[in-house]
């Protein structure tokens, strides 16, 4: 199993909701980021517009001159120092934001008629403004350097305190996210129950229908598409239970029209010498025992007998006394608690797996498992078992394993086939399997 399917929730409702608060949490990451690169343009055109203001105030009325110093504050908003050659920026310094850069050019051309503009670097204070220790959650502030050459002819380098943005997200922004993955994931999980509703449905639908041909039909109710697939599922079941009810009164009606000639072909028997009687006679008892057999398979399609509590030990016990009758024990091991199932039908499977563990082995137990979830019926003989190509087989009707089991010892290859249907009709299994030692262990899964 690889790494992604181990890291996905098991149900299909889990995963819906997975796939929709990941969703969520990629978008408001998205968001988040998106807020966060927007807030860091608008503080810098912000600071752009506050030192291009500064310089345009000073060029115009060089009286001003400090005084757009902040009352307490150390440190003027805009140092002015006039030089006879700009040079480059200086060494430890850095280019300023391109944004920045741009938004300072654009305003001062603006203001003053041309870009006066030859360079702009910045360098980290390591201070706050009022000479204080930096305030916590907030970026390092900048001193910008704007080298001007004037209209004038004037040259001169312009300095200014200014502020990165802060880098701690505010407990709005927090909340904002929290409350948005609160109400997805509310949503999500609705939203995940509502998704696998029509799923758990026809899957329970599919399980009785397993049990029971003869289920209701579902509602066809909810959406659209809710509705299609009920309404679909009907005609399913509608289609098989006609199939089903066709093949078994067809076995019905041959079974019955083929006794009619066979009894008129007993009665001419009479007439024919000894011989030639008992040959004759042979081949018809195998013929009515192919006849009896199909009703019985048709018996076993059936599903008209009503589905009552079916007390297990009672039926184990019977099926192993109607053995010890004929000097042929068969031992019983372990108990259960009751199940529902149609009692006929499950006694009749469970005397076939019997019989054939009496015909062909010896030795024969029955031992009985509980548990929770079903209960086991394990019919165990020490014999020749069965080789390991034909147990796929030997429940398909008719089906016979040749030497050691065939016609002259009186099988017709339908008891497991028919106990296969009975236990599957049931919502069951049957498993065949050679036991170590020698031996054939069949076991029956009746779930509750």
């Amino acid at each position: 199993m690889s790494r992604a399917r181990v890291l996905l929730p098991g149900t299909l409702a889990g995963r819906v909701v997975l796939v929709m608060v990941a969703g969520a949490v990629v978008a408001n990451l998205a968001s988040f980021a998106f807020f966060e690169v927007e807030r860091a343009r608008a503080i810098e055109r912000f600071e752009a517009g506050e030192v291009a203001g500064r310089i345009v105030d000073y060029v115009r009325d060089p009286g001003t001159r400090g005084t757009r110093a902040t009352p307490g504050r150390g440190r003027a908003r805009l140092q002015w120092l006039e030089v006879d050659d700009l040079g480059a920026a200086p060494v430890g310094t850095e280019a300023a934001p391109r944004a920045f850069e741009a938004e300072v050019r654009h305003l001062l051309a603006e203001a003053l008629g041309a870009d006066p503009v030859q360079w702009i670097a910045s360098r980290d204070l390591g201070y706050s403004e009022d000479g204080g220790p930096r305030r916590v959650g907030r970026g390092p502030p900048q001193l910008v350097t704007v080298a001007l050459r004037l209209g004038d002819g004037r040259l001169a380098l312009a300095e200014s305190p200014v502020y990165q943005p802060p880098l701690r997200v505010p407990v709005e922004v927090w909340g904002s996210m929290a409350l948005t993955f609160v109400v997805t994931m509310l949503f999500s999980i609705y939203a995940g129950r509502l998704a696998v509703r029509p799923v758990r449905m026809l899957a329970d639908a599919a399980d009785r229908l397993s049990r029971n041909i003869a289920e209701p039909p579902l509602a066809e109710r909810g959406a659209e598409e809710i509705r299609a697939a009920a309404a679909a599922f009907n005609r399913m079941q509608a289609r098989l239970r006609r199939h089903v009810d066709g093949r078994a009164a067809a076995f019905a009606a041959m079974s019955h029209d083929i006794r009619t000639p066979l009894t008129r072909m007993r009665l001419r028997l009479e007439s024919l010498g000894g011989d030639a009687r008992a040959k004759l006679g042979r081949d018809l008892d195998l013929i009515e025992t192919l006849a009896k057999s199909a009703l019985d398979v048709t018996r076993g399609l059936a599903a008209e007998e009503p589905v009552i509590r079916v007390d297990v030990d009672a039926m184990v016990r019977r099926v192993a006394e109607d053995y010890d009758a004929v000097a042929t024990p068969v031992a019983v091991q372990g108990a259960a608690q009751p199940i529902e199932g149609r009692p006929v039908a499950l006694a009749r499977a469970l005397a076939n797996l019997v019989e054939n563990a009496v015909k062909y082995g010896r030795e024969v137990c029955i031992q009985v498992a509980d548990a929770r979830d079903a209960v086991r019926i394990l019919v165990l003989d020490r014999g020749p078992g069965i080789a390991a190509e034909h147990l796929e087989k030997v429940t398909i009707p008719f089906y016979r394993v040749d030497p050691s089991r065939n016609r002259d010892t009186g099988g017709t290859g339908l008891g497991l086939a028919i106990a296969r249907d009975i236990v599957e009709g049931h919502g069951g299994e049957l498993v065949l399997a050679n036991r170590p030692g020698g031996g054939l262990a069949a076991t029956v899964r009746l779930p509750r």
